[in-house]
Parts: structure tokens; sequence; C-alpha cells
């Protein structure tokens, strides 16, 4: 696939997409394809569908696969779209895999398999006939946004295994950034090596990644990609100043999982509305939070 159309001569920045529901809990299309619009005027390089903050454990394929359809259409080749996959059967994911092609993917994320056992199997099986590029991402535990720790899933050189394969386009990395230090030296460099969350944008490009993919990037795009490419020119007092700005917004929406997310983006003019059921809606307190770390950075809007 040739990805040069997608402006790669910058860091990619990608975001995993939250899904906004109408009141009787339907996927709400017009609002999928409404928010799309607007990112399509931004700095974010592409959408990741079907993630955990798009509420992925609360979607079936079909909606997936409607969800995937909807921004394709809107997106129309101006931004990659990425379809995820969490799936720890070969035949399955294979499967899965070809539908989200059919629906207009031009990327899928695979996550490591939970079963350490099944892992070296697992891509020997999927890699060669998955019909697009892969991404390969490092999150055992969805959802655990307000921890620190990770499990780890595979060995760095096992990593470095899956990455070297042709048809792998890069890794999302982990928090855990002493593993992810010695990862990267299993990883191929020009393969691409993703930063997973905001806070750890200048720490791990320091050691060697070179886009990113998290939840940030929905709400500050420029400001993210900004700070990359700070860190990959050597100027990383100026990239860590920048960081540190944005750090409040990043806890206190991420922390507050799919919900803050969809709160913080209802407050920036996009259209989050509230999370699937049975999560529940933020309290006044979270919402309080988000709002002022927002001010304080001086986010008024998504570009």
């Amino acid at each position: 696939m040739n990805l040069d159309k997608y402006n790669l001569g910058e860091p990619i920045l990608v975001a995993p997409s939250p899904t906004p529901f109408t009141k009787d809990d339907k996927v709400d299309h017009r609002a999928v394809e409404s928010n799309a619009e607007k990112w399509l005027k931004t700095k974010l390089s592409g959408f990741v569908l079907g993630t955990e903050n798009g509420e992925e454990q609360l979607l079936d394929l079909q909606e997936k696969l409607s969800i995937c359809k909807t921004v394709s259409s809107v997106a129309k080749g101006k931004k990659l779209i990425i379809g995820g996959i969490d799936n720890p059967s070969p035949k399955n994911t294979i499967l899965e895999a070809e539908e989200l092609v059919n629906a207009g993917v031009d990327l899928v994320r695979i996550r490591i398999p939970r079963r350490r056992d099944t892992i070296d199997r697992y891509f020997d099986e999927t890699l060669n006939r998955i019909p697009v590029p892969v991404l390969v991402i490092h999150q055992m535990a969805p959802g655990g946004f307000s921890s620190s720790m990770t499990t780890i899933g595979a060995d760095p050189d096992q990593i470095g295994r899956f990455c070297s394969h042709d048809n792998v386009f890069g890794y999302i990395a982990s928090h855990l950034v002493r593993f992810e230090m010695m990862t990267r030296k299993f990883v191929p460099p020009e393969k691409q090596f993703w930063v997973p969350n905001g806070m750890l944008m200048v720490s791990q490009v320091i050691e060697g990644a070179n886009g990113a993919c998290f939840m940030l990037g929905n709400i500050a795009p420029k400001i993210c990609k900004t700070i990359i490419s700070l860190g990959l020119e050597g100027k990383f007092l100026e990239a860590k100043k920048l960081n540190d700005s944005i750090v409040d917004v990043d806890w206190n929406v991420l922390s507050s999982g799919a919900a803050g997310l969809k709160f913080a983006l209802d407050l920036l003019g996009f259209e989050g509305g509230l999370p699937r059921s049975p999560l529940k809606a933020l309290s006044d307190s979270k919402r309080n939070l988000i709002r002022d770390s927002l001010n304080r950075a001086g986010i008024k809007k998504v570009e």
C-alpha cells in the first residue's frame, strides 16, 4: 500500500475515535459523520476506529463496520483509517480484517493476545493473510487509563520479530517506558514506533518513537504534533515545556475513559454525548476538572 499521500513527511498522529450514540443507544452516524468532517480540517493524521476510546467492547462487529464505512465515506482518502481488532483467534482475526478492509480501512490494528503461550502462533498465522498493513499494539489491559501499570504481553525480542514482518507497518508502545526502551532495540528503525499516551511524548521520542496514537490526539492534534516534531528535531526543552502544559488535560480526560473524552469534545464543539450503557456519565466534579484543565491549557477548539 502506498502511504505517501498521507503526508508522511511529518510525524503521524492518529487518535482512537469515540463513538457517539443516539438517545435510544444506537450508533449516531450523523454525529460520526459530523465529527469526522471536523477532524479532517485539523492536523490529525487519521482515525482509529473500534478501540477502547470508541467503546469497542460495547460494539458488535456490524456496528464497527458501519462506523468504518461512514468515516471512510467522509474522509475520501484524505486521512488514514485504521480498524481495531482485539481477537485471540487467528481465523477470526483474518475474517474481521477482511471485513474491515471491505468497509474502507487502510490498516488494521491488532492487540497482542493475552495468553503468552499463543502469541507466536497467532502472529505466524495472521500476518501473511491480513490484506492490508498491520499495526501491533501493546495494550494488555484496555480501560486501565488511570493506572500507570500495564501487563507485559510479549518479550521485546518477540515484538521485534513480529514488527520485522513485511506486512507490519509499525508498533504502538505501552506505558512501560523502561520495557519499551528495550523493545525499541528490536523493532527495525524503518518501522513506525508510536507513543501511546500524551504524557509520554517527550520521553518516548527521546528513546526512538517517531509518531503517536493516543486519546489526546482527538482534542489537541496540532499541539501534540508540534511536541513530537520538536522532539525529533532534538529541541527537548521546548518540547517538554509544551508537553507540561497539557499534562492535566491528558490526565483528567483519560482517567475518565470514554465519558471524559466525550465530554471534552462536547465542550470543544464536537458531538461526544453520553457513553453507552452500562458505562456511567461523569460526575459534576469530574466535569469541572476537565473544563478547568482545558481552560488552563488554552485549548478552546480542536485544530
